[in-house]
């Protein structure tokens, strides 16, 4: 506890340094990790080798681009030894697993060091927000998250949690709010939205946290507004990953998404080149904190927008703007257009009527649209949707409207808007925002 504590501090305290301090923390972890990835992980030091650089011919960000990129499926291909570093036993690393929505989940390692830190990134974040270790914490997520253990110091009023399975039915993940009255909620946007709505639609105002946040999955204007409404809040979302743990998160300003440089090196890329600030990127990550089974530019299969505004709170932290969705999920139209998850959410969300939503592109000419009616629905919500869709994607895709009880969630318990089964639309980043 001390030692969480005492690192905890430190984290904080990063927040308060100027860029120029920042970028040193940051250039100086990554030396390290490249020496050490080098000299201890057999798949790095052939990688290293085979594209004629040495860890010390990296002196910082700048000289990154050397290094190949990594992704999911060459590491799913690899024997546990060929990606852990030396010394390290799998059954003494903390381990964590991807969702697996590409068909296969990724098993990473992290030392326990690492993953401390890792946690004490979420905490440092939930805390910019208005977060206290001695206030109750409602957690809304997949079972597969719920950790029941009890500590020690949860029973002295420090860092309690109430674990909210997206599973369990609606009327009984709201009675678990209304009966621990948390002071702070994280989860997925989609479902507390969903939980929102229905607080709203029965008059419930006894669930009042001072925050909520969300993360996970996309979250659009009109779910923002549901959680605002009827928590009493204004919401802010964050940015993470299994790999790499907290990447990005909106300060109480809202203007943007700050990146945790002092633990991670965040590329956006277009043809392998960095794009420029306003433009969407592939999001490229190296785990600075990752000793065990390093995450040295390894593709997420996001696509982000970097900028370069300073955010009015005063935190140097480097800002994104917005995330805009998987690279999987981008839906290629039959004139070669590529439009991201996120502007299709925002079309689908501008229009009145529609409850809840999923867009699937099941051919290349042809997209989808299940919807659950929502309040003020009529027989023209349908069309007034399809008018915006094609005013975005063109008129050579054809729309087909399906009306659902309900929307289906993935086996993460995540709700994906957007889905596109085609495979040429995995092919381009060039996303429309």
């Amino acid at each position: 506890m001390l030692n969480s504590l005492f690192l905890l501090r430190k984290l904080r305290g990063n927040l308060k340094l100027n860029k120029a301090e920042l970028e040193e923390i940051q250039r100086k972890k990554l030396k390290d990790l490249l020496k050490h990835a080098y000299e201890n992980v057999p798949y790095y030091r052939k990688l290293f080798a085979s594209a004629g650089i040495e860890p010390n011919s990296i002196n910082g960000i700048e000289d990154l681009s050397r290094i190949p990129i990594t992704d999911k499926l060459t590491l799913q291909s690899l024997a546990p030894e060929e990606i852990l570093a030396r010394g390290m036993r799998v059954d003494r690393c903390v381990t964590d697993v991807t969702s697996g929505s590409t068909g296969i989940p990724l098993h990473v390692h992290f030392t326990q060091r690492d993953y401390l830190i890792r946690s004490l990134s979420f905490i440092r974040t939930f805390i910019e927000l208005g977060y206290r270790l001695t206030h109750r914490q409602a957690i809304v997520c997949d079972t597969r998250f719920v950790n029941d253990k009890e500590y020690w110091f949860q029973h002295l009023g420090i860092l309690r949690k109430q674990y909210i399975p997206v599973q369990f039915a609606l009327n009984r993940q709201i009675q678990i709010l209304m009966d621990y009255r948390p002071d702070f909620i994280h989860g997925y946007p989609q479902s507390l939205a969903i939980i929102a709505e229905e607080l709203l639609k029965r008059g419930i105002d006894s669930v009042s946290p001072a925050m909520v946040c969300t993360g996970a999955e996309l979250v659009g204007q009109k779910s923002r507004e549901k959680i605002n409404a009827a928590f009493g809040v204004e919401m802010a979302d964050s940015y993470a990953t299994i790999e790499s743990g907290m990447i990005a998160w909106q300060c109480r300003v809202l203007k943007g998404y700050h990146i945790n440089i002092d633990n991670l090196v965040l590329e956006f890329l277009h043809n392998g080149k960095p794009v420029r600030p306003g433009e969407s990127g592939r999001v490229v990550v190296t785990n600075l904190h990752s000793y065990a089974m390093p995450i040295i530019r390894y593709e997420l299969g996001d696509v982000c927008i970097p900028s370069d505004s300073l955010c009015p709170c005063g935190n140097q932290f480097p800002l994104m703007t917005v995330v805009e969705g998987r690279i999987d999920d981008m839906v290629k139209t039959p004139s070669g257009k590529v439009i991201s998850p996120n502007s299709i959410t925002n079309v689908m969300e501008a229009v009145d009527g529609i409850g809840q939503f999923k867009v699937i592109q099941e051919k290349k000419d042809l997209m989808v649209v299940q919807i659950v009616a929502g309040a003020g629905f009529s027989q023209d919500t349908p069309r007034r949707a399809q008018n915006l869709l094609k005013e975005l994607v063109g008129e050579d895709m054809r729309i087909e409207f399906r009306m659902v009880s309900e929307i289906s969630k993935e086996h993460t318990g995540k709700i994906r808007a957007v889905i596109s089964r085609v495979p040429d639309s995995k092919k381009s980043v060039e996303a429309t925002s």
